[in-house]
């Protein structure tokens, strides 16, 4: 489980550990070399932070695109659940008793995947359950379907459960569809970079404005914080909310309770 505060608060002393490192190097070989100041090295750093600055909006716009994907999905799950259900509410009373409690009990088995997304053996068993549920509500659509009032609604009842089922898949779908590994490493790596280079540029120009610095690469921890935190979304601060789900869940739950 990711902590987003933890995450930030390291980030911010590594950053600035690595910007004080650049500085004091650069007061040490100096020291050694006789090395004169070097004024167009500003040019330099302020190349290498704009640069840092395209990279880390570029790769936020990529993990605010996997966030709304997945908030998409939990609310088309939901609405596709409510649109099976409803259709489901046309067949006879001994099929809609056998079906509304299987789907009041898929209903909250896809809640569970969500929180099942921080571990993998949680997530394995959200979908083996999803999967039996499939089968069952399948299996009791087919009895249904045999039916006079099956028969009637056989096209839009179909079309809505398999829309349902193809939905869960494409959260699965989603759930891998994070930022590769290798760009936030190389984008932390480049952070470090731009704070080492910081360090050498204020020493080489006689500056220190440590205030000023370590308020800057406080905040570019901030962003990378929030961007590992986005790209995580089952834990942390920004999550997906489930609402659509819960809302659905009680519609189902009432149903199941009242017929």
């Amino acid at each position: 489980m990711i902590n987003p505060a933890l995450t930030w608060i390291g980030l911010s002393t590594l950053l600035i550990l690595t910007l004080e490192l650049g500085f004091r190097s650069y007061l040490w070989f100096r020291a050694r070399r006789d090395m004169s100041s070097e004024e167009g090295t500003t040019f330099v750093m302020s190349a290498a932070l704009t640069m840092l600055a395209l990279l880390v909006g570029f790769t936020f716009g990529m993990a605010q695109s996997n966030f709304e994907l997945r908030r998409d999905l939990v609310t088309h799950e939901a609405n596709a659940i409510s649109t099976t259900h409803l259709r489901q509410q046309l067949l006879d009373d001994a099929n809609r008793s056998e079906i509304n409690p299987l789907m009041a009990e898929y209903v909250k088995v896809r809640m569970q995947f969500a929180a099942a997304r921080s571990d993998r053996e949680a997530l394995d068993a959200v979908g083996r359950q999803t999967g039996d549920l499939q089968r069952r509500i399948w299996a009791a659509t087919d009895r249904a379907l045999e039916t006079p009032s099956g028969q009637r609604i056989a096209v839009p009842l179909l079309n809505a459960t398999n829309e349902m089922f193809d939905d869960a898949e494409r959260r699965y779908a989603a759930f891998d569809a994070k930022i590769p590994d290798r760009i936030i490493r190389s984008l932390l790596g480049y952070a470090f970079g731009s704070a080492l280079l910081v360090g050498l540029t204020l020493a080489a120009t006689g500056s220190r404005h440590f205030m000023s610095t370590s308020g800057l690469f406080v905040l570019v921890a901030l962003a990378l914080s929030l961007i590992i935190d986005m790209d995580n979304g089952a834990s942390g601060l920004i999550t997906t909310s489930q609402a659509p789900m819960e809302r659905v869940a009680a519609l189902i739950a009432s149903e199941s309770g009242t017929r």
